[in-house]
């Protein structure tokens, strides 16, 4: 018992005198990253002598937004990873570490991410921006050995879906872009083979997707001004029929008081 109560009051001391001798905290961090990197840190502790202890630290990093996306306790001079998200927000995030009274920071970057994630669902190709800035490019598409081009704009986290079409029978369909990547992980030239397909022709087609409002969001407009004037013309009516009947029983009371 007198044993354990010993190492307890050498581990108490141990704290107390890191504790009092921490001078100073560092943070060593590489700068550019992308999301889906690892991002390797190191958290230290000097004492007043600028010589690395030991001691273990409460750190939190926060993305642009200054939203936390990752909290925890480091040890001193040991490598800490932490996984980029696929869709981390680009621009400054930040590192911050907590000893006692004493608090550093350090900024690192998250760059930009143009990726798409391509996958094959029977005879549609889903196509889904799983990077952080909006996707604007052109991808090819092969049918057998025709080629269409399809023009994809996709906001973050958007996906588009677009049908195959060729006459019946199966056919290798491959998918050639930049900044692509198929579910499994192959990337830039993404090959399907056996694919059944049927139609008239080798083609492909953009499947609407939503409702009636967000497929046609310019003809909705347009109908829901035209029910909007529809609404106020009615209404305009409506208060001049009050007024000439208001007019009329006011003439027909003045006959009715000069008789």
């Amino acid at each position: 018992m007198k044993e354990k109560t010993g190492v307890g009051l050498l581990l108490f001391l141990i704290l107390m005198i890191v504790v009092v001798s921490a001078e100073k905290l560092d943070i060593s961090v590489e700068n550019n990253f992308i999301p889906g990197d690892e991002v390797h840190f190191k958290i230290f502790i000097y004492d007043d002598s600028n010589n690395v202890i030991a001691g273990r630290v409460s750190y939190v990093i926060e993305d642009y937004y200054t939203d936390v996306v990752d909290q925890g306790v480091a040890d001193s001079g040991r490598d800490n990873i932490f996984n980029l998200p696929r869709d981390a927000i680009q621009g400054p995030w930040r590192i911050t570490v907590r000893f006692g009274d004493i608090e550093v920071n350090r900024l690192f970057n998250v760059g930009e991410l143009e990726k798409v994630e391509i996958k094959l669902e029977k005879d549609n190709l889903i196509i889904r921006n799983i990077g952080n800035v909006p996707y604007d490019k052109k991808i090819l598409i092969y049918i057998g050995e025709q080629d269409q081009i399809a023009d994809i704009y996709l906001e973050i986290g958007q996906e588009k879906n677009i049908k195959l079409t060729a006459p019946e029978g199966l056919y290798e369909v491959k998918v050639v872009g930049d900044d692509v990547v198929s579910e499994t992980g192959q990337e830039d030239d993404i090959t399907y083979s056996g694919v059944s397909l049927t139609g008239k022709v080798v083609g492909i087609e953009t499947a609407l997707q939503g409702n009636f409002w967000q497929r046609y969001p310019i003809v909705a407009v347009f109908i829901i001004a035209v029910i909007a004037l529809t609404v106020i013309v009615g209404i305009a009516r409506v208060r001049n029929k009050f007024s000439s009947a208001n007019v009329n029983v006011r003439v027909s009371n003045k006959n009715i008081q000069k008789k």
